[in-house]
């Protein structure tokens, strides 16, 4: 079984950690706007770092992570190095805990992604401010971490069908 996982994660396959996360990097940049939703955007990348880094960590590494988060900053036009540093650091968290999250059901990874979220978007927000020399809107990134969090689910199911493609494909 572990064999077909090694061969799955060669070549093109075991790039869709990466492009999975990317697409979630371009939506979050995509300019939708919705009466109730003017400036509020989820973290999109956070997801995808944060869903990667559990499942698959060995597909996502830190340098990939940190490309993601530099064009997310360099599209965004937000402080160059913020969202590679946090998703880094969201990275590291996520790793360093290992085999606890892949031990649990879904609440407990969503409990703990609750708190990842917050943190992040808190630190985004302090970033954003100082680099800015102004206080950012706090219920702008109050908005984002409630969005981001109760999106979770669903972008979270469609990179388990992901992640069900690089095993299923191999057999």
């Amino acid at each position: 079984m572990a064999s077909v996982e090694v061969k799955a994660e060669r070549g093109l396959r075991g790039t869709l950690p990466f492009i999975s996360t990317l697409v979630l990097v371009l939506l979050m940049l995509l300019q939708y706007r919705l009466f109730f939703l003017d400036n509020i955007f989820p973290f999109l990348s956070l997801i995808g770092v944060y869903y990667w880094s559990i499942f698959k960590p060995h597909l996502i590494p830190v340098s990939l992570v940190f490309m993601l988060g530099v064009l997310q900053d360099i599209l965004s036009g937000g402080p160059l190095g913020m969202t590679a540093l946090l998703l880094i650091l969201v990275r590291i968290f996520v790793v360093r805990q290992g085999s606890r999250f892949l031990e649990r059901e879904f609440l407990f990874n969503w409990l703990v992604f609750i708190f990842v979220a917050v943190v992040f978007g808190l630190l985004n927000w302090i970033i954003a401010s100082l680099y800015i020399r102004e206080a950012q809107n706090l219920w702008n990134i109050f908005g984002q971490i409630m969005l981001t969090i109760a999106i979770f689910p669903g972008i979270a199911w469609g990179l388990s069908w992901v992640r069900y493609l690089l095993v299923k494909e191999s057999r």
